[in-house]
C-alpha cells in the first residue's frame, strides 16, 4: 500500500471575507468553521517516501502530512486486509512491548511476531527512526525492529529519551521489503498508541543501507541527571534501507 498514491500537498492559508464566507457556505457546501479558512498558496506536494522524510527532517513536524497518512490508512483496502490477517485481539506481549517497551519484555514479544505475524509485501515502503550503527553496510536485528507508515513518528522515536542526543545524528529510514523473509505484526490504529502506526519486525530481519543524504541539522536535546534540559544541533540524513 502506497499512502502517497494521491500525493499529500502543503498550502498556505489565508482568512476569507464575510462575503466569501458566505458564499462558500450557501453555495459549495462548506461549514461555517471550514469557510473562515481556506487554502491560498500551494508549497510543497510529496509523492515519494523519499520526499516525505526529507520535508520532515527540514520542518520536523507536520501534522498535516501525518493527517494525510491516517485517512490513506482509513480507505486502503490493502491494509484493511493485512490487518485481517491479525489476530482480532493484540496478543500479550505485543502490548505490553507497545505500550511499555521493557527490555524484560523483548524476548516475549519476539516469539508472538514470529507466532501471529505475517511476511509483509515485497515493495511495502515503512519509517524508522534512529541511528545506523556502525560502518558495515549491513545488518541482522537481534531484537524486534520498529516501524512506521508516518515519518513524524519515526522522528519522534529517533529524538525520544536523548536518543538522537547521545548518537550525535539522526537517520531517518525509508525502508523498503525486499525478498520477505521476516514476520510482521500489524497494529491497528485504534487504542491508546493506534496513532504510532507501527508495523514491528521480528528479530533476524536482514538490513541494507542502499544510500545516505545528508539533509540539514536538527536541534535535538536530553534531560541530564539533575532534570537540566541540554540542547545542540546534529546532522540529519535521510537513509535508504532495504530490509527482508
Amino acid at each position: 500500500m502506497n499512502v502517497f498514491a494521491t500525493p499529500y500537498e502543503f498550502w498556505t492559508r489565508r482568512k476569507t471575507t464575510s462575503e466569501e464566507a458566505l458564499d462558500l457556505h450557501k453555495n459549495h457546501g462548506m461549514s461555517i468553521i471550514d469557510a473562515l479558512e481556506v487554502k491560498d498558496k500551494l508549497i510543497e506536494v510529496v509523492s515519494t517516501h523519499t520526499e516525505a522524510a526529507t520535508r520532515m527532517l527540514r520542518v520536523r513536524a507536520d501534522n498535516g502530512l501525518e493527517f494525510h497518512i491516517d485517512a490513506a490508512l482509513n480507505t486502503s483496502a490493502e491494509y484493511r486486509d493485512l490487518r485481517d490477517l491479525m489476530p482480532p485481539n493484540v496478543p500479550e506481549a505485543l502490548g505490553s512491548y507497545q505500550s511499555e517497551f521493557s527490555e524484560d519484555g523483548l524476548a516475549s514479544a519476539d516469539e508472538a511476531i514470529k507466532a501471529h505475524g505475517v511476511e509483509v509485501a515485497e515493495g511495502q515502503l515503512l519509517f524508522h527512526g534512529g541511528h545506523w550503527a556502525g560502518d558495515s553496510p549491513t545488518l541482522t536485528t537481534s531484537r524486534p525492529f520498529s516501524t512506521s507508515f508516518c515519518p513524524q513518528v519515526a522522528l519522534r522515536n529517533a529524538e525520544w529519551r536523548g536518543k538522537a542526543f547521545d548518537a550525535g545524528r539522526v537517520d531517518l529510514m525509508v525502508v523498503r521489503v525486499t525478498q520477505p523473509e521476516t514476520k510482521a505484526y500489524v497494529y491497528s490504529q485504534e487504542g491508546d498508541h493506534g496513532n504510532e502506526k507501527e508495523v514491528v519486525f521480528a528479530s533476524g530481519a536482514r538490513l541494507t543501507r542502499v544510500r545516505e543524504t545528508y539533509i540539514t541539522d536538527i536541534p535535538v536535546s536530553k534531560m541530564t541527571s539533575g532534570l537540566q534540559q541540554e540542547d545542540k544541533f546534529v546532522p540529519a540524513y535521510l537513509v535508504e534501507v532495504e530490509i527482508s
